[in-house]
C-alpha cells in the first residue's frame, strides 16, 4: 500500500493550476516570431488567424539617467517578471505574447554612447552606411501638422485571445499590491516603480470586429465595411503570404541591410515601428468596391467585392517597372504595388543561415490591430476624448528603420504625384490616414528583452 505522503510529494501539484506546463511550446529566439499561431483559408487564400485582443503600453523609466545600479538590478527584475507571467500563461494565442521594445532615449540615456555604437547594427544601405540601425522617426510629406514624434524609452506589447489574460498582465507589471495571475497570487511581477507609463493603447484584431464595434458605437462610415473584414478599411490583415515568416525581418537574417551577423549581440533583433493611424472611413467608402480594391493593392485587380483576402502569393507581386507602367496607364498607385517592391525580394536569396528564397517573397512583417481609442486609452502626455475614432495601431518589423523610412517615404510616393499630376485620392489609400504619433524601437532578440546591455555598463 502506497503511503499517501509519499504519493503527495511525488506528484506536481504546480500542474493542476499552471496550464503553461501542459502545452510544451520551444520559446522561438525571435520576440517577433508567434507560436502556435494557425492558418485558415479564406476562397483558397491562407490566412493566419491572429491573436485576437491587444494592448501596447508605452514608458520612460523612472530613475536616473546615470543610476547604473538600478538599471543592472532592473534588469533582474524585468526578465524574472517576464518568466513569472510566461510560467503561468502558455506563448500561444490561447496564453499571452509578450513583446519588449526599446526606443532610442533608452540608448541615449542609459547606454554609453561608445557601448551602444559598438553592439548596435549599423545600416548598410546606400547613403545611410554606418548609421544606426535604430533611428529617430520622421515627419513625411503627407503627415497632418499636430503629429506626435514620441520619444518613449520602452514599449510592451501584449496580445491574447482572452482580454481577460492582458488585463491580468497588465495588473500584475504595472500596478502595485496584490495581483492575481489565472488566480495564482503574483510573487515577483511588479515592475511598476521602475517606469513612468506614458500610454496605454487597446484594439482587436478579428474577423467583423471592425464592423461591428463600430456600428454599435455608431462610428460613421461604420456600416458601410464588408462583413467579415478584419480591417476598418476592408480586406483581411493577415494573408501568410504578405507576411514574412521565420525570422526574416531581424537584422541578420537577409543581405544588403545591415552589418549585422548571426553572432552579433542583436541577432534575432529587429527594427520595431509603431504609429497610432486614424482613418477617414466616409471618405474611403464613397469609392465603389473596385475602386477600393485597385487602391488597396493595384490597378489590374479584378477580384469581386465578397472576396476580402486577394492572392498575395510571390507570384503576384509588383515590383518598381510594373508600379511605373500602372500609374502611366491608369493614372493610379494601389498600396500594395507602393510596399511591394521593398518589402518583398527583388531575386532569388540565399539568407545569412542558408535558407534559399524565391523572388517575391516578403520580409516585413506586420502585427497591426485596429483600435476606437482616441487617440489612446491613456496619455501621460496629451488628452484623450470618449468619442470613438476608428483608427489602425501600425506594428511593422524589418531589418532596419532605414528601411522601413524607404517604404513610408513611398506610401506618400511624391514623385509620382509630380510626374503623373496624380491626385492625393489616386495615391494607394494615403490620403485617407491620418496619423496622429508615431516612433520606431528596437525589438531585442528574446534572450535580450529585459534592457539590453545593462549588463555591459
Amino acid at each position: 500500500m502506497t503511503e499517501v505522503g509519499a504519493e503527495t510529494d511525488s506528484f506536481d501539484w504546480a500542474k493542476v493550476v499552471d496550464y503553461s506546463k501542459r502545452v510544451q511550446v520551444t520559446p522561438p529566439l525571435t520576440q517577433y516570431e508567434l507560436p502556435g499561431v494557425t492558418e485558415e483559408l479564406h476562397k483558397n487564400v491562407p490566412v493566419a488567424v491572429v491573436p485576437l485582443w491587444h494592448a501596447v503600453v508605452t514608458a520612460r523609466l523612472a530613475f536616473a539617467p546615470d543610476d547604473r545600479d538600478t538599471l543592472r538590478a532592473a534588469q533582474l527584475r524585468l526578465a524574472n517578471a517576464l518568466a513569472e507571467v510566461e510560467n503561468v500563461y502558455p506563448l500561444q494565442p490561447q496564453g499571452i505574447f509578450i513583446q519588449v521594445g526599446y526606443g532610442l532615449p533608452y540608448f541615449r540615456n542609459r547606454i554609453p554612447g561608445k557601448l551602444t555604437d559598438e553592439f548596435m547594427p549599423k545600416s548598410t544601405l546606400a547613403g545611410t552606411e554606418g548609421q544606426w540601425a535604430l533611428i529617430d522617426s520622421i515627419r513625411f510629406p503627407m503627415d497632418p501638422d499636430d503629429l506626435v514624434l514620441e520619444g518613449n524609452e520602452i514599449c510592451f506589447h501584449f496580445k491574447s485571445d482572452f482580454r481577460a489574460h492582458i488585463d491580468d498582465v497588465l495588473a500584475v507589471l504595472f500596478q502595485p499590491g496584490e495581483q492575481l495571475l489565472n488566480g495564482i497570487p503574483a510573487e515577483n511581477a511588479y515592475i511598476g516603480d521602475l517606469l513612468t507609463v506614458t500610454s496605454i493603447r487597446r484594439g482587436f484584431a478579428g474577423h467583423n470586429m471592425p464592423k461591428l464595434i463600430g456600428e454599435r458605437l455608431r462610428i460613421p462610415g461604420a456600416d458601410k465595411i464588408p462583413a467579415g473584414a478584419m480591417l476598418f478599411l476592408g480586406f483581411t490583415s493577415s494573408h501568410v503570404h504578405g507576411l514574412a515568416a521565420g525570422n526574416l525581418p531581424s537584422f541578420e537574417t537577409l543581405p544588403g541591410y545591415t552589418d549585422a551577423t548571426p553572432d552579433s549581440y542583436f541577432a534575432h533583433g529587429t527594427n520595431m515601428h509603431l504609429s497610432r493611424i486614424g482613418l477617414d472611413l466616409e471618405h474611403w467608402y464613397r469609392f465603389s468596391p473596385k475602386e477600393r480594391l485597385q487602391r488597396m493593392f493595384h490597378p489590374r485587380r479584378t477580384e469581386t467585392e465578397e472576396v476580402l483576402s486577394p492572392d498575395q502569393s510571390p507570384a503576384t507581386s509588383t515590383f518598381r517597372e510594373q508600379r511605373d507602367e500602372d500609374v502611366a496607364q491608369h493614372g493610379l498607385v494601389g498600396h500594395n504595388e507602393q510596399m511591394q517592391y521593398l518589402s518583398r525580394l527583388d531575386k532569388d536569396t540565399t539568407t545569412a543561415y542558408g535558407q534559399k528564397l524565391e523572388k517575391g517573397t516578403v520580409f516585413f512583417l506586420r502585427q497591426d490591430f485596429d483600435t476606437v481609442e482616441n487617440p489612446f486609452g491613456f496619455w501621460a502626455d496629451g488628452r484623450v476624448s470618449a468619442q470613438p475614432a476608428p483608427a489602425v495601431h501600425f506594428v511593422g518589423f524589418g531589418p532596419s528603420a532605414q528601411h522601413y523610412e524607404l517604404m513610408r517615404q513611398e506610401m506618400d510616393s511624391q514623385d509620382l504625384k509630380a510626374k503623373h499630376n496624380l491626385p492625393d485620392e489616386n495615391i494607394g489609400f494615403t490620403d485617407m490616414l491620418v496619423t496622429s504619433h508615431r516612433q520606431n524601437y528596437l525589438l531585442p532578440p528574446r534572450a535580450r528583452r529585459a534592457f539590453p546591455l545593462a549588463e555591459l555598463v
